[in-house]
């Protein structure tokens, strides 16, 4: 019997490689689809090259990223509403080419499910490491309402908002972050190759270096000399801060002091009131019970103390209390979007509202960033070039006098 060699994702997205025997090259196929397999190349008797580097599930276990989430779901939207079946748009959607190797791996464990009979949002829910809980929970309520069609095409302008909106923050601090790893580059070179060079030239003269001069060769010194040390410092350091950032309770403590750095705080309680906002109320029009609805906006928080603040007025809402009375005792959210969802619960036009406290938050953090890179970037700009430059002068200036020295 011939045997195949194969590449295909799993039943959990993971690209795998392996063996079959089959008659036929359609009989492997079909072995591999029973075997919640999804091939991508099939070849009889020989081994199927390895994939490209730029191809390999680097971060296979992380979740998909918003943009190919949102070109995932606009695309599946679109043939959903086209009357497509399911299993079909899917097979489809895997084809796009801006989709990047991870989410066709998703795709095709997502298909395979389908194919045994699962419905779309129980085949998505098994891939809880790829997808946000928000996003399968949406379209259980799309499939429940039969409005999927209606349910995909909203949830794909949410992640595209979502997509842009990190996008335009993203890129608001790209500038000072160019900044200061241009500082970080111009001190290494002076330290790591300016000052070795002119540091024999005293010994050789016999006179010792400027002071500025004195500092940087003994910090470089001490560098040479102990650099296994500073090496195991820095991972262990590194090992701490990972480890503290499991802690559940550091991480709610860690938290709650950025919420009272005057600056931060500002930024902190704009963003993640968006968030919350603009995620709820996606939710909540697409069906899902408040409830369940403020369980899942709580985990998209990324603010722990904001997040434990949204679940236990989850907790307090089963006991008979309303959204608007649980977030003001939650003593966290700003007073306008707390207004705001009070009017929205009294008139019954409360996902309306959570969409205008979602625009309302987003343009105020975009103004804050704005404000602040303005401000930030002369500002880095001055105590950079006083850095680096008074440190060029300090070497250009022990050269010279260096020069004046040999000269006599």
């Amino acid at each position: 019997m011939p045997r195949f060699s194969y590449t295909a994702y799993d039943h959990r997205g993971a690209r795998t490689a392996g063996e079959i025997s089959a008659d036929t090259r359609e009989s492997a196929l079909e072995a591999l689809s029973r075997q919640g397999h999804f091939p991508l190349e099939l070849v009889e008797g020989g081994a199927v090259a390895a994939p490209s580097w730029w191809k390999r599930d680097v971060f296979a276990p992380g979740q998909l990223s918003r943009r190919n989430l949102a070109l995932l779901t606009r695309e599946l939207a679109t043939l959903i509403k086209a009357e497509l079946p399911i299993d079909e748009a899917l097979r489809i959607v895997s084809l796009q080419p801006l989709m990047g190797p991870r989410a066709r791996g998703v795709i095709a464990a997502v298909l395979a499910r389908v194919r045994d009979g699962a419905s779309l949002s129980e085949a998505l829910q098994s891939q809880k490491q790829a997808l946000p809980e928000f996003y399968w929970r949406i379209i259980h309520a799309g499939e429940t309402g039969g409005s999927l069609g209606q349910a995909l095409d909203e949830l794909a302008t949410f992640l595209e908002r979502s997509a842009e909106f990190r996008a335009k923050v993203a890129s608001a601090l790209v500038y000072p972050v160019t900044l200061l790893i241009a500082a970080g580059v111009a001190l290494a070179v002076i330290l790591m190759i300016l000052v070795p060079t002119i540091a024999p030239m005293f010994k050789d003269a016999g006179r010792d270096p400027p002071a500025a001069i004195q500092v940087l060769i003994s910090i470089q010194e001490f560098m040479a000399a102990h650099w296994l040390l500073l090496l195991l410092a820095l991972a262990a350091l590194v090992a701490g801060i990972t480890a503290t950032a499991r802690n559940e309770r550091w991480r709610v403590a860690r938290d709650r002091a950025f919420m009272r750095i005057p600056l931060l705080s500002g930024l902190i309680e704009n963003g993640e009131t968006a968030v919350l906002a603009r995620t709820l109320g996606t939710l909540v029009r697409n069906g899902v019970p408040l409830l369940q609805a403020l369980e899942v906006t709580g985990d998209s928080l990324s603010n722990r103390a904001m997040a434990g603040a949204v679940h236990a007025c989850a907790a307090q809402m089963r006991e008979g209390g309303t959204l608007v009375g649980s977030l003001v005792r939650a003593g966290v959210f700003p007073e306008l979007s707390l207004r705001l969802i009070a009017v929205g619960e009294q008139s019954g036009q409360l996902e309306t509202m959570l969409a205008r406290i979602a625009e309302i938050y987003e343009a105020a953090l975009q103004r804050q960033l704005q404000r602040i890179t303005s401000l930030l970037t002369p500002i880095l700009t001055i105590c950079i070039g006083l850095v680096v430059g008074g440190l060029l002068l300090s070497v250009m200036g022990a050269i010279v006098s260096v020069n004046d020295l040999a000269l006599q």
